[in-house]
């Protein structure tokens, strides 16, 4: 990924922000993560950050079990 793609998806897909640096943006990295995993698993990408982390829970319980 580049930070070109990093910035379209984190706007696009109203990415976790942590805060700002100056000019910079700290996303938060688990949340990209899933954007990235459903983008190329061709999943339906969750519409806030809240619905990604119930579907990062659910396929670390499916990993688990």
């Amino acid at each position: 990924m580049t930070p070109c793609t990093i910035r379209k998806w984190a706007s696009h897909y109203r990415a976790r922000t942590l805060g700002r640096a100056g000019r910079e943006t700290v996303y938060d990295y688990d949340d990209l993560a899933t954007i990235e995993w459903c983008i190329w698993a061709s999943h339906p990408v969750p519409r806030t950050a809240e619905d990604r982390d119930e579907l990062r829970a659910a396929r670390r319980a499916a990993a688990a079990a």
